[in-house]
């Protein structure tokens, strides 16, 4: 699904109304619509809802909402700040609607009238933002910021329509000040802001409601962004044959671990076990063997010479070559750390791989982009933002500012696909498309998520899918997982093995067949 900034969004709006002659109060009643179905979930059959509506379209699309709640029975509280003379066409003809239905509208011209109002919004069960739109492109002032400044405060339950107020729908970054919601319903198609800068922090959940954009017009807008969905990668899983083994769902390999520090290895390992791979090989420095726990029998472990040093070295290179050529992808970083033999080992080792690999963790830290030129095999880059920032040599703020357009760049410079980890990870080709990614939740900020993802992406290179598929399915259901995880045990109690043990039903869930009950899915081979 595409992903566009607020002018490419009022381009398709208007392509809708005067090309495709659908009336834009349609688009409304389908907006509304969506958002009160949010905000139905979230209420349940009659709690209190406030819905606080500006006076322009996306103000109509909060009264849509008041009114649809109000016909399932929901106590409905609407608050306009501004006249009604003030509203647009739309908004209008609305507000008509709902009037006749003897709704309670307060209309809010000063603050002493929003201070008498703030019982009603502590006692919602949910706070409708129907305040501000995408159109807005200047700092909230007077009336507008004081409201938000309000919703914020309370720590309501906030459900934003299209955008939560005051966030640019381009930069993600507020104007001023902005609404922290729980949930965005965002219309028609996703908008940027949500998803770069600080939008993920004040959006909250992202909600996608299709209001009849027709697809010949999305079809014609010029976005290299997208938004990753399960029709996008759930076509390469199938049901597993009766007569399958395991050597038909491909062969991971796992280079980490050093000393004592082998539980990044295994979390890495099991995960790609999980993520459906027919085989998993642990690969761990020589010495560091000898502290090798068979926790999980189904791992296969191979020691590789170090010279007694306990971590990967020159020693190694050889046999570490000649292994993977038996493995059909390898993943190299998690817990190996920055000696200085490392770094040669791992430059070198590179060097003359030629197995798709993913490279995350320590490895990141003494990478030379120059290995990874030579390289003709898929490769796959990981990092964190901090180590964004030693790759592209700029401060960890400026990567986070401008994650697409980091991302895009290391990938083309050093022809890679780059998984930049994070709220609203992001997937960068070699050809400057990115996708961003819906799922996961702050509970996965804990150790070991990191070393858990790079194991799925490697599961998915062995078992064929292409680098960008194998990134976008990883990135998507390892996220799903941990929704699920937080969901179960609650956000703060997010571990990554728990997410491990969640990502069968979460592969389950995204690719279950409408005629069955359950289907266990595997990749295809072309």
């Amino acid at each position: 699904m595409k992903i566009v900034t607020s002018s490419q969004m009022r381009s398709l709006d208007r392509a809708a109304i005067e090309q495709y002659g659908i009336p834009s109060i349609e688009l409304m009643e389908r907006a509304g619509a969506g958002l009160a179905a949010v905000a139905a979930e979230i209420s349940g059959d009659s709690g209190p809802v406030v819905v606080l509506c500006g006076r322009g379209n996306n103000g109509g699309d909060g009264l849509v909402a008041a009114r649809l709640l109000m016909e399932r029975g929901n106590k409905v509280l609407v608050v306009i700040l501004a006249i009604s003379k003030e509203l647009s066409a739309d908004a209008h003809a609305n507000y008509h609607r709902l009037c006749a239905m003897n709704v309670r509208i307060i209309h809010v011209a000063d603050e002493s009238s929003l201070q008498i109002l703030e019982p009603e919004f502590k006692n919602s069960s949910c706070i409708i933002d129907a305040l501000l739109g995408t159109g807005l492109d200047r700092n909230v002032e007077g009336m507008q910021a004081l409201a938000i400044r309000k919703i914020n405060e309370l720590g309501a339950h906030v459900v934003a329509a299209d955008v939560p107020s005051g966030l640019s729908a381009d930069t993600g970054l507020p104007l001023g000040v902005a609404v922290r919601a729980a949930r965005t319903v965002t219309f028609g198609l996703p908008k940027l802001g949500l998803f770069v800068g600080q939008g993920p922090d004040y959006a909250g959940r992202v909600t996608v409601v299709d209001i009849g954009i027709p697809a010949d017009a999305v079809a014609c807008v010029d976005s290299r962004v997208e938004m990753i969905e399960p029709a996008t990668f759930s076509a390469h899983f199938a049901d597993r044959r009766r007569t399958s083994h395991k050597g038909d769902f491909g062969h991971a390999a796992i280079f980490a671990g050093s000393g004592g520090h082998l539980g990044a290895g295994y979390l890495a390992a099991l995960a790609a076990l999980r993520a459906g791979c027919g085989l998993a090989t642990y690969c761990i420095p020589e010495s560091a063997f000898a502290r090798f726990d068979a926790r999980y029998p189904e791992i296969m472990c191979d020691p590789i010479p170090d010279d007694g040093k306990g971590y990967f070295s020159p020693e190694g290179i050889e046999r570490a070559v000649n292994l993977s050529k038996k493995f059909d992808a390898v993943a190299l970083g998690p817990a190996i750390g920055t000696d200085a033999e490392t770094r040669a080992f791992v430059n070198a080792f590179l060097g003359e791989l030629n197995t798709p690999a993913v490279i995350d963790a320590d490895a990141l830290n003494v990478l030379g982009i120059d290995s990874l030129r030579k390289r003709t095999a898929s490769t796959i880059l990981t990092p964190h933002p901090g180590e964004m920032s030693r790759l592209e040599g700029i401060t960890t703020a400026e990567v986070q500012a401008d994650r697409l357009g980091v991302s895009q760049r290391l990938a083309a410079r050093v022809n890679a696909t780059v998984v930049l980890k994070g709220a609203a990870t992001v997937v960068a080709t070699q050809d400057s498309t990115c996708a961003i990614n819906p799922t996961g939740n702050p509970g996965m900020a804990s150790a070991g998520m990191g070393d858990a993802l790079t194991g799925i992406i490697a599961s998915f290179l062995a078992q064929g899918m292409d680098a960008r598929t194998a990134c976008t399915a990883a990135v998507y259901l390892h996220g799903l997982a941990g929704d699920m995880t937080a969901a179960e045990l609650g956000e703060s109690a997010v571990i990554a093995t728990d997410v491990i043990e969640r990502l069968g039903r979460a592969i389950d869930d995204t690719v279950r067949s409408k005629d069955r009950t359950l289907v266990r899915p595997y990749f295809v081979r072309s």
